[in-house]
């Protein structure tokens, strides 16, 4: 028997669609899954401000991505994208959720349907290729986030002390423990 981190990960591959929401899977629910591309909070203003910073903010961003959206007929059934910032300090750019939906796996599976092109060109995903290779499925909503980093954070504090430690044992001590950057 699966453990559920296990049958619902917290990320699935782009091409490994989720179950619809609510569908079962070894008698449990499938969680809500959006798929999203993740973009740092700087280069989304600056996407979505046709690659200038300044003329978007987190004031005004959502009308920009409403103004971007060319929702079309056959778009019916599907909302219009969500940029949603995340608690890494991220913007989750939300194409599409995994809501029961007769054309859901069709959408989900191709990366060029008019859906998820559109929410690409609404959150200016489309001047910044090197973010296609973070659209994946994530389990909404993002409360797992939190978790991972205040994981990162610990494992920071914990090299931190190493440094200190090992700066303590050599001749001259620092007089405040060093400061480990990762970027």
């Amino acid at each position: 028997m699966s453990t559920n981190s296990e049958r619902f990960p917290c990320r699935k591959p782009f091409d490994e669609p989720p179950p619809l929401k609510g569908q079962l899977v070894d008698g449990h629910p499938t969680p809500s899954y959006v798929l999203a591309w993740v973009c740092p909070e700087r280069k989304f203003y600056e996407n979505l401000g046709g690659g200038r910073l300044g003329t978007v903010s987190n004031r005004n961003f959502s009308d920009v991505v409403s103004r971007n959206w060319c929702a079309r007929p056959e778009f019916h059934s599907a909302p219009a994208p969500l940029p949603y910032p995340g608690p890494d300090g991220n913007f989750y750019l939300i194409a599409m959720f995994n809501k029961p939906n007769a054309d859901h796996f069709t959408r989900a599976r191709n990366v060029d349907n008019p859906v998820i092109e559109s929410a690409r060109v609404a959150m200016g995903v489309n001047l910044d290729l090197s973010l296609e290779n973070t659209l994946m499925w994530y389990r909404w909503p993002l409360h797992w986030l939190h978790a991972e980093v205040r994981a990162r954070e610990r494992d920071l504090d914990r090299l931190q002390e190493l440094a200190w430690k090992q700066n303590e044992s050599g001749d001259s001590a620092p007089t405040s423990p060093p400061q480990v950057v990762v970027h």
